[in-house]
């Protein structure tokens, strides 16, 4: 049920299940709606699990045909379009408050929040990515914060570390008016338990020996090319270990990937799946290995993390400021030292062979997953968060 004169929820996220965004999204909808909060999700027509599963909130696609082959111009003029028809049913269903999501400060994402502020209603943006990490390494530009930030009643990121970031590019915006909510990525449509034996069987990888994942949309920022660099010296170790990378290539040719694994003949210790993975083979993933490695160079949030401690995996991540947020080494899971390919390599031989850290830090894992990221608690704080922005 609503609450009486409370808020009411447009939620645009036109990524969707292009990316695999959508569960996150819908966990996002359904922990706002569990909170009484009337919601409408406004997303891509490549998004399919409002057809697999019943929500209590509505779905709404007018994002059509967006991603592809055609040409940029006609995407855009069709992303417009899609704004335009999300804004406009947005204020005939008398929703005040437009969730946006941004993740590159572009033009598609400021017109959202325009067309939305045209229709009478006020501004939450989460912002997943400070930079733009389609150039990371290059000098950060930041023409467009300003005009973003006149535009945004109350932002919302998912880490103190991005708290910390935003606050260089949003100058003089009143850090009461950015709140921390964590990120969640908890499985609740797909957990279902299988041994690791049954795992490997359904993925057609070897029973014996161990298995390292590396899981997710593989970006230069991700590090897998340290990984790599890193196995080379596992390999040497750890012969019968297998190395397994699962995740579609974003702005980075796998070319050089493939080309560290050539050139240090690693292709019978390392399976490379450049693919797009379904939700409900992720847990299969999981279950199938030992290790979870997150070799990331820079990050803000980061939704593996979030799924694999759900998973109750064994994660080992580099040092970064969220992840030291999350990981307390040794404890919850293992840390190496960012870029650092030998100190990588160390550890991940560190704990290969030691089932009963392995064991510990899959436990608590999952109570780190249960205690800071709960779908439960990140609807209360962002209901508290839309109060906010109607009432103060």
């Amino acid at each position: 049920m609503q609450l009486d004169n409370g808020p009411a929820i447009a939620m645009i996220e036109p990524i969707g299940g292009h990316s695999g965004n959508d569960f996150y999204d819908f966990g996002l909808c359904k922990a706002i709606a569990d909170q009484g909060i009337r919601v409408v999700f406004y997303t891509c027509d490549e998004t399919t699990l409002d057809q697999q599963f019943a929500f209590s909130f509505p779905t709404v696609k007018p994002y059509r045909r967006i991603y592809g082959r055609d040409p940029k111009w006609l995407r855009g003029f069709r992303y417009a379009a899609g704004s335009w028809q999300a804004a406009t049913h947005a204020a005939r269903q008398g929703l005040n408050i437009a969730h946006v999501h941004i993740y590159h400060f572009a033009w598609r994402e400021l017109l959202n929040i325009m067309l939305f502020r045209l229709r009478g209603l006020r501004i939450v943006a989460t912002i997943h990515d400070v930079e733009n990490f389609e150039t990371f390494g290059n000098q950060p530009k930041h023409t467009n914060h300003a005009v973003f930030m006149k535009q945004i009643d109350r932002i919302v990121v998912h880490s103190e570390y991005a708290k910390q970031c935003i606050l260089k590019y949003f100058i003089n915006y009143p850090q009461e008016r950015i709140d921390i909510v964590p990120h969640g990525d908890t499985d609740f449509l797909f957990k279902n338990p299988l041994s690791r034996q049954e795992a490997r069987a359904r993925l057609q990888l070897p029973q014996q020996g161990r298995i390292v994942l590396f899981f997710g949309q593989i970006k230069k920022v991700k590090g897998l090319d340290v990984l790599l660099q890193a196995w080379v010296h596992v390999r040497q170790q750890q012969p019968q270990a297998r190395l397994v990378v699962v995740g579609r290539p974003w702005k980075v040719e796998q070319q050089l990937f493939d080309q560290i694994v050539e050139q240090h003949q690693l292709q019978d210790s390392v399976v490379l799946n450049y693919q797009y993975v379904p939700n409900e083979l992720i847990p299969v993933y999981y279950a199938a290995a030992d290790l979870v490695v997150l070799p990331y160079r820079e990050i803000y949030s980061s939704g593996v993390m979030v799924r694999s401690l759900d998973y109750g995996a064994a994660i080992l991540a580099s040092d970064l400021p969220a992840f030291r947020d999350i990981i307390t080494d040794n404890e919850n899971g293992l840390l190496f030292r960012t870029e650092d390919s030998r100190h990588l390599a160390e550890r991940i031989l560190e704990v290969l062979n030691d089932d009963e850290r392995l064991q510990r830090l899959r436990q608590r894992a999952i109570e780190t997953a249960e205690r800071k990221f709960s779908w439960n608690y990140i609807g209360s704080t962002m209901a508290d968060v839309y109060k906010k922005v109607l009432y103060e």
